[in-house]
């Protein structure tokens, strides 16, 4: 599914939910794309999903291989360039972590808590030397040993924005032109899940089950 076709199943939503079924190209773009954090923040593990007692989402990076395939598209890979104190920053749309791992030889850099960084740091067992680590500051990460010099990380960005590009015809209405057009990343169903936020953010409750038949009733709609 493309952004026009995208934008078209908004358009149709609301239409048969509301007396106003139109949103401007503007309106759809901003609402799409916070749709679409909201999405990644929920596979991610929000906050909002923890309950007491039990620090652990309903749905999380890592809890199992669907919530993987899911936030795939989101996934990059990135070599970092650690300075001479151990340090590199984060990548500019860096949202989490993924893996760590030495730039050569794939031999994992483990995650430190600060809370037990004096332990593991100075194990006897596991020492720094031959089994690195890193902790997570404000702006970056901080390496030991600090002679790492490079490091290979796979983590979960910002989901890029969603763009219906438009000209406009001789009566100043908006007509879709793909080359100033951003497409998707995501998959069909996690479009439907995304839609059913955007849905949300305007005030209509539904279900990605719910956005899947608009979507089915639109297509047979245009045979």
């Amino acid at each position: 599914m493309d952004v026009n076709e995208l934008y078209i199943l908004y358009l149709f939503i609301l239409g048969k939910n509301k007396q106003q079924g139109y949103a401007s190209p503007s309106d759809f773009n901003t609402n799409i794309n916070a749709a679409a954090k909201q999405y990644a923040s929920y596979l991610l593990g929000s906050v909002g999903q923890y309950t007491p007692g039990r620090p652990v989402a309903k749905v999380e990076l890592g809890q199992n291989s669907v919530v993987r395939q899911n936030l795939a598209p989101i996934i990059y890979g990135y070599n970092l360039n650690v300075d001479s104190t151990g340090f590199s920053p984060f990548p500019t749309d860096y949202v989490q972590t993924d893996a760590m791992w030495s730039i050569y030889g794939y031999q994992r850099i483990r995650y430190a808590d600060q809370h037990k960084f004096v332990s593991i740091y100075n194990s006897r067992i596991d020492p720094i030397a031959t089994n690195p680590i890193y902790i997570l500051e404000d702006a970056g990460f901080r390496f030991f040993p600090q002679n790492t010099a490079n490091a290979k990380l796979h983590y979960v960005k910002d989901p890029p924005n969603m763009i219906w590009g438009y000209d406009e015809d001789i009566n100043g209405i908006p007509v879709y032109n793909a080359a100033r057009s951003s497409q998707p990343v995501w998959d069909s169903l996690a479009l439907m899940e995304i839609m059913s936020r955007a849905m949300s953010i305007c005030g209509i409750r539904l279900q990605s089950s719910a956005v899947l038949a608009y979507s089915k009733e639109m297509q047979n709609n245009d045979k």
